[in-house]
């Protein structure tokens, strides 16, 4: 075997003894590509009938969502894990999904006879895998590209990785002599544990390891093994990866998030410390300099044929949300609303905090908050900020407009070309598609797919035994009523356990304990997306 063969069988035996879950990931959905290469002035492909392509899919599970979701569409995954791909294609046919095709492929065995894809997904790849490799993904994301299609690749970049390579580095000294995976494990973390807890003060760089080892201490094991006890690990400077990009015959669109691009929102020094250095600069040094102001280690790219640079805006245009469907996703808090009357404030499933005594931007927030999962067009965003302005016409839609990118800037926002597929409310509730059968295939054994949303997010699903025995219910078949019938059944006989340890075998009177459960499951089930 040559030596790119040695190590792809390697890297291929590593993901087969330690498998990676495969979660469903917003930020690389094609319909979130959608939208952002809409913000930069680029067209592509509708998804109801798009050819989508993800380069190392493990099993599939952030390609289930996209498939299920459109049917009509031709979704093809590969992965260097025979282990993986046969683990994903064991779940594809248990819920019968007819237009997913997984395969057991190296990247630098794909060619034309492939065809040309809509949009091409490879998350966590690009930095794991030696050069022919690398070479090979940019092959593929050009030659197999179609003329308006869109590719998304994520890799680590310096300067952030620099603290994390030590990290590595010292893991691998520690684990180097171990002979099973599990033992590997166990040293890196004894090492990970000197490093968070155990550095001395007089250490220059103690503050930046010990947050990295800490951050990284709250990762799974699987995370944890492929990230840095690999063989193969190789950051990046973002200017080193935008000429490798155009040398490949592509273009840089975008991250993303396009609101980490924008400096003001790293603070005011940040940005009037950028704005006086790069006056000068391109939109690719600009970006570069950010990485420095930031310690940015990760980034995730939007890429187009190398004949479209022209096309691609300076900053993405606000303007253009004004033919998306909005929705955002906030948690209330009540208790400081409280404290600081006035003010509304919510915070963002990444914690960043919003306050605001904006009353247009609050009955947004409102509006878009009962109506999750839902989006609404913009036209709705503009009537419900126009019942607390004062603006109206073109004033009222710049002032909508900027609502929703303080909503982006806060990383709150969702955002799509199209409808996302949820429907009113039904007196027969049911999941979204494929989600029952994952729920009732995940009670049998451990899966190596993770549960999911039509936002194409993962979604951790409580375990406990009420919130699955109701969502194998939920097959639209049934009324509310009668779902809590069979619930009240399955408590009174003992079946089940009520959550909150109610002792209710053999109980009379039960209904109302299970209407309050059933609205608690089925409200925990519409915050995570996953009731239809």
């Amino acid at each position: 075997m040559t030596q790119p063969d040695l190590l792809n069988q390697a890297i291929s035996d590593a993901y087969d003894e330690t498998p990676y879950t495969s979660n469903a990931l917003s930020q690389t959905a094609p319909g979130h590509l959608r939208a952002v290469a809409h913000l930069y002035g680029l067209d592509s492909a509708p998804l109801a009938r798009a050819r989508v392509l993800e380069l190392g899919c493990a099993a599939g599970g952030n390609l289930i969502p996209f498939a299920v979701a459109h049917p009509d569409a031709e979704v093809i995954g590969i992965d260097l894990s025979p282990e993986q791909i046969n683990a994903g294609r064991e779940l594809v046919e248990r819920l019968d999904v007819r237009n997913l095709d997984l395969r057991a492929l190296s990247i630098t065995d794909i060619d034309d006879s492939l065809g040309k894809f809509d949009y091409i997904i490879c998350h966590g790849v690009f930095s794991w895998v030696p050069p022919v490799v690398r070479e090979a993904i940019l092959r593929v994301c050009r030659d197999n590209l179609a003329p308006e299609g869109i590719a998304f690749i994520s890799y680590n970049t310096y300067p952030g990785w620099k603290a994390s390579d030590i990290l590595r580095d010292a893991m691998q000294l520690n684990s180097f002599s171990a002979t099973s995976p599990a033992e590997k494990l166990k040293k890196a973390k004894e090492m990970l544990g000197l490093l968070e807890h155990g550095l001395s003060p007089n250490n220059p760089m103690r503050e930046a390891i010990r947050q990295a080892a800490h951050t990284l201490s709250q990762q799974p094991d699987h995370y944890l093994f492929h990230e840095y006890l690999e063989m193969i690990n190789s950051p990046c400077y973002f200017l080193e990866f935008v000429a490798s990009i155009q040398q490949a015959g592509l273009a840089y669109v975008s991250d993303v998030q396009p609101e980490g691009s924008f400096a003001s929102n790293y603070g005011d020094a940040t940005a009037q410390a950028l704005a006086a250095m790069s006056a000068d600069a391109d939109r690719i040094m600009r970006e570069q300099y950010l990485d420095f102001a930031v310690g940015r280690q990760f980034r995730q790219s939007l890429l187009v044929h190398a004949d479209r640079a022209d096309q691609i805006r300076e900053r993405p245009e606000a303007g253009h949300f004004a033919s998306m469907h909005v929705s955002a996703q906030l948690q209330p808090e009540t208790e400081r609303d409280r404290h600081n009357p006035g003010f509304r404030h919510f915070r963002t499933p990444a914690n960043t905090g919003l306050a605001t005594q904006d009353p247009a931007l609050i009955a947004l927030i409102e509006a878009l908050l009962e109506q999750w999962p839902a989006p609404i067009p913009f036209e709705q965003a503009l009537a419900i900020a126009a019942t607390k302005s004062t603006q109206t016409g073109a004033a009222l839609e710049h002032a909508t407009l900027l609502h929703l990118i303080t909503l982006m800037n806060c990383g709150a926002l969702r955002y799509r070309r199209e409808p996302v597929g949820y429907g009113n409310d039904s007196a027969k509730p049911r999941l979204i598609p494929g989600a029952r059968e994952l729920i009732i295939a995940a009670s049998e054994k451990t899966l190596q797919v993770g549960h999911y949303n039509l936002w194409h997010q993962w979604v951790n699903l409580s375990a406990d035994p009420a919130t699955r025995y109701v969502a194998a219910l939920l097959d639209g078949t049934l009324t509310q009523a009668e779902v809590r019938t069979q619930l009240r059944d399955a408590l009174t006989s003992g079946r089940l356990a009520h959550p909150d340890g109610l002792a209710l075998k053999g109980a009379r009177n039960v209904d109302p304990v299970a209407q309050e459960l059933l609205m608690r499951v089925l409200g925990g089930l519409r915050i995570g997306g996953i009731l239809l």
